[in-house]
C-alpha cells in the first residue's frame, strides 16, 4: 500500500510539474511572440499562432491562456480594422472572464474594447472603456506591466479627447505619456503645429518620433506612421517628389500589414503631393482609391457600429431590470439612447459623406470659385485696359498665374507685347476693342495676332481665342 502511494503520488506530481511547465510556456510565448509578430506586422500569424495557444491552454485547462488568446486575437483584428470579429473575440474573452479574478487581463479586455471604440469613432464610449480598464491596471502587481498598461491607456485616451476637443484633458493626459512616449503622440503634436504655422516646431516633433525608432521596440505601424509624417511634412515644404517617396514607403508596410485605415491616410496625401506636381491623373487615380476603401470602411463600420448599439442597448436594459424600474421609464432611456445614437450615426455618415463630396468635388469648387472672382474683377481689368493702365498687366497675373506662367515658360520667346495681347485674348476683347484700348488700327491688331500665331505654332485650324480662352 505504501509503495503504491509513492507511486501514484510520484505520477501526480510529474503531471503537476509539465502543467506548471506548460503554463509557464504559454505565458512566455504569449507575451514574447505576440509582441514580436505585432511589431513585424504579422496580423495573420498571430491569429494562427494564438488559436494554437488556445486549444493548449484548454488542454491543460489553463483559463488565462485561453482569455489572453482570445483578447491577442481581437487587437490583432482591431489592428485590421476587422472591428466586428474583434467584438465578437472579446465578448467571448469577457464571458470567460467573468469566472476568474484577474486585474491584468480587465485591465487588457477593457482597453482592447476601447481601441476598438476609437477605431468606430465613438470616442466617448472608449473613453468610458480606457476609465475602467484603468482602474484595473492600477492593481496589477508587476510594476512593469502596471506601467506599460496604465501608459497605453493613457495614450490611447488622449488621441480619443482630441477628437472630442476636449483640449485641457488633451494636455492632462499628455504629461502623463511623456513618461514613456511613442511615436504617435510626437506626430500628434506635429499636427497641432501644422495648424498653427508653425513649421520649425512640427519639423522637431517628427524627428523625435523618428528618433524613437532607433531607441526602442516600435512596432512596424509605428515606422509607417513616421514614414507618412515626413511625407506630410514634405507636402507643407512643397518638396512633392521626396514627399511621394516616404508616403509610398509608408503605403507598402501598411498594406503589407493589411492596415487598411493607414493606407486611407496615405493615399490622401499622395493624391495632395500629385496634386503640387501638377500630374491630375495621378491625382484622380488616388482620390479614387482613397474614395473606394473609404466608401468599404465606411459600410463595415456601419454594420459593427449597429452592432455596438443593439449591445449597449441590451446593457441598458439588462441596468434597468436590475434596478426595478418602471416598465414605463425603461421604454423611455430605450427611445432616448436610440434617438441619441441614430442621430450620432447620421451625423457619422453626413460628416463621411462630406469629406468624400469634397474631395471628389475639389476640382469643381474651385473652377466655380475662380470664375467667381473674374466675374468681381473682370471690369476691374476692363478699366484698368481702357485707360492704358500699367499696373494694368502686375493684377492679371495675380488673377491668371497658371496662365500666365504657363505661357512665359512654355513660350520664352514672346515679347511683352505679345503676352499683352494674349492678356486681352484671354479676357475675349475683340480686335476693335484692343485697337481702341491700345489706340492702334484693327488691321495692327490682325498683324499682331498674325505674328502670336506663328510664335505660338498654331496651324491655320486652331482659332487662337479659342486656344487662349482654353488655355
Amino acid at each position: 500500500m505504501f509503495k503504491q502511494s509513492i507511486f501514484f503520488i510520484s505520477i501526480f506530481l510529474v503531471h503537476e510539474l509539465k502543467s506548471q511547465s506548460s503554463i509557464t510556456e504559454i505565458d512566455s510565448m504569449q507575451t514574447n511572440t505576440f509582441s514580436q509578430l505585432i511589431k513585424e506586422g504579422d496580423f495573420n500569424e498571430v491569429m494562427v499562432k494564438e488559436r494554437k495557444f488556445i486549444e493548449v491552454s484548454k488542454k491543460i485547462d489553463y483559463k488565462k491562456g485561453e482569455i489572453r488568446g482570445y483578447i491577442n486575437i481581437a487587437n490583432a483584428l482591431n489592428t485590421m480594422k476587422r472591428n466586428q470579429e474583434s467584438l465578437k473575440f472579446l465578448e467571448i474573452a469577457e464571458t470567460k472572464l467573468k469566472k476568474d479574478d484577474d486585474d491584468e487581463l480587465e485591465a487588457y479586455l477593457h482597453f482592447t474594447y476601447g481601441i476598438n471604440y476609437y477605431s468606430l469613432e465613438l470616442y466617448e464610449r472608449s473613453i468610458k472603456s480606457f476609465n475602467i480598464a484603468l482602474e484595473f491596471a492600477k492593481k496589477i502587481k508587476n510594476r512593469k506591466q502596471r506601467e506599460k498598461r496604465i501608459y497605453s491607456i493613457y495614450d490611447w485616451k488622449r488621441s480619443s479627447f482630441e477628437f472630442l476637443g476636449m483640449m485641457d484633458s488633451v494636455y492632462s493626459t499628455e504629461h502623463q505619456c511623456m513618461k514613456s512616449p511613442m511615436p504617435m503622440l510626437y506626430i500628434t503634436i506635429a499636427e497641432r503645429h501644422y495648424k498653427a504655422h508653425n513649421m520649425d516646431s512640427a519639423e522637431y516633433y517628427i524627428n523625435k518620433a523618428n528618433a524613437l525608432l532607433y531607441t526602442k521596440q516600435i512596432p512596424i505601424e509605428g515606422k509607417a506612421n513616421v514614414l507618412r509624417a515626413f511625407g506630410r511634412l514634405n507636402i507643407e515644404k512643397q518638396n512633392y517628389h521626396k514627399a511621394l517617396d516616404y508616403l509610398m514607403n509608408s503605403l507598402a508596410i501598411t498594406k503589407k500589414a493589411r492596415l487598411r485605415s493607414r493606407d486611407l491616410e496615405s493615399y490622401k496625401l499622395i493624391a495632395e503631393a500629385y496634386k503640387g506636381l501638377n500630374d491630375r491623373d495621378k491625382e484622380n487615380e488616388y482620390l479614387s482609391k482613397y474614395s473606394n476603401l473609404n466608401d468599404s470602411l465606411k459600410r463595415e463600420a456601419n454594420i459593427t457600429v449597429n452592432t455596438v448599439i443593439e449591445k449597449i442597448l441590451t446593457e441598458q436594459t439588462e441596468k434597468e431590470k436590475r434596478n426595478n424600474s418602471s416598465l414605463y421609464y425603461i421604454i423611455f432611456i430605450i427611445i432616448l439612447i436610440s434617438s441619441i445614437i441614430i442621430y450620432m450615426i447620421h451625423h457619422i455618415s453626413k460628416s463621411r459623406e462630406k469629406l468624400k463630396d469634397t474631395l471628389i468635388n475639389k476640382k469643381e469648387q474651385e473652377s466655380s470659385e475662380l470664375k467667381r472672382k473674374l466675374n468681381n474683377t473682370h471690369k476691374e481689368l476692363v478699366e484698368l485696359a481702357i485707360h492704358a493702365d500699367p499696373t494694368f498687366m502686375n493684377r492679371f497675373k495675380e488673377l491668371y498665374p497658371e496662365f500666365y506662367n504657363n505661357l512665359t515658360s512654355k513660350y520664352p520667346n514672346l515679347n511683352a507685347g505679345d503676352i499683352k495681347l494674349c492678356a486681352f485674348l484671354k479676357l475675349d476683347f475683340s480686335n476693335k476693342q484692343i485697337a481702341e484700348y491700345e489706340h492702334i488700327s484693327v488691321r495692327t491688331v490682325e498683324s499682331k495676332k498674325y505674328r502670336l500665331r506663328k510664335k505660338l505654332e498654331l496651324s491655320k485650324e486652331i482659332d487662337l481665342n479659342k486656344w487662349v480662352a482654353e488655355h
